[in-house]
């Protein structure tokens, strides 16, 4: 499991291999301007415009400002693929016009759109709407367009969640790298999201596992640290690992973890997030992320994309068709529908937070001590 991945789910390539299309060619930011609002002209007040001459009050203005600036879908994705679901259904905007009409309006919104905007990314590329206009299958190009070159240091400054959508073997290889980065030391919360497609060798319907104390997907240490857990023993942290990487984030506040399977999975995932409300990760100066007095969401459920069946049958084991049988297998009955309507499984999404908060108060092995 730690060589490079063989296959990557079933995403669908947005072009074939042999269509050359555009590729990704790094830009370098270009000198920084003085930022508007530290200009010394002054504003015009506005009195004429009825935002401003005493008949809506600021809260309400500053309502509709938010409103105005705040992200709207504009293309939608292609339905069968593993990055449109709820939520992410269409590319998005944040249509920035409303600041081009005055200074006085500029200076009261011109920190919103990096604020209102969903900064979300997918790894490796290849499983997002971008497809492979970015090269590097492991690195992370795209936010290093997004908040170098796209951004300001001011507008950086501003950006403090960060959504990103991973395969585990990314999660596991380059996570902690990624966490290195300058852009991210101001980032206070991160939020994940394994797919159904994201877990390794899904197509081949092996078991779920996720590991953030070692690091890694072995199914077999996955199960050996869930019974240390559940007798109560302390399991240490490979700090060379994705779980440890968020120490990496000095102003981390919060982590959101959503983990996601198919139906014929669900008790495999149920006990993984059963575990997982146990784990606190380490931060610095004596802190963890720790879920204590933090409530869970409910539980989401959807129906899943074509791709996202395994090309193993879960309930006979038939590679790509259901094996025949007398009498028929009903799951198989309805995969081999849903297949046929071009329907994948039924998905639950469960997630989990974190957030930061004393070692020494959220631990009960400490205070056993």
């Amino acid at each position: 499991m730690d060589g490079r991945r063989r296959r990557f789910g079933h995403f669908r390539p947005i072009r074939g291999p042999q269509v050359e299309g555009p590729r990704y060619v790094e830009r370098q930011p270009d000198p920084e301007k003085p930022p508007i609002q530290e200009s010394q002209h002054t504003a015009n007040p506005q009195k004429e415009s009825p935002l401003y001459d005493g008949r809506i009050p600021p809260e309400i203005r500053n309502s509709i400002f938010q409103f105005a600036l705040t992200e709207e879908d504009t293309t939608p994705y292609e339905v069968n693929n593993g990055y449109s679901r709820p939520g992410y259904t269409t590319k998005k905007k944040v249509n920035t016009a409303l600041l081009q009409t005055c200074r006085r309006v500029y200076l009261e919104t011109y920190h919103l759109p990096p604020i209102t905007k969903e900064h979300v990314f997918w790894h490796p590329p290849e499983t997002g709407p971008h497809g492979r206009f970015y090269s590097d299958r492991n690195g992370w190009e795209r936010e290093k367009e997004m908040f170098t070159c796209r951004m300001m240091s001011w507008q950086l400054d501003l950006v403090k969640e960060i959504q990103i959508f991973s395969q585990e073997f990314w999660l596991e290889q380059h996570f902690p790298k990624f966490c290195e980065e300058s852009f991210m030391q101001g980032i206070e919360k991160v939020k994940v999201t394994i797919r159904r497609c994201d877990w390794w060798w899904n197509e081949r319907n092996h078991p779920l596992a996720i590991n953030p104390y070692k690091g890694n997907a072995d199914t077999n240490q996955m199960t050996w640290d869930i019974m240390a857990s559940k007798e109560g023993k302390t399991l240490e942290w490979n700090m060379e690992g994705w779980g440890a990487a968020f120490a990496k984030l000095p102003k981390l506040k919060e982590v959101e973890i959503e983990l996601e399977t198919s139906e014929d999975k669900v008790d495999e995932l149920v006990a993984i997030v059963d575990w997982a409300k146990g784990w606190k990760f380490p931060l610095k100066d004596g802190m963890v992320l720790s879920t204590e007095g933090v409530d869970a969401k409910d539980v989401q459920t959807w129906q899943g994309p074509m791709c996202f069946l395994s090309q193993i049958c879960p309930y006979c084991s038939g590679f790509s068709q259901c094996r025949a049988t007398d009498p028929p297998n009903e799951k198989c009955t309805e995969r081999m529908r849903l297949k046929a309507l071009s329907k994948g499984p039924l998905c639950s999404v469960y997630s989990l937070r974190w957030r930061a908060a004393q070692a020494a108060t959220t631990s009960r092995e400490d205070e056993q001590e």
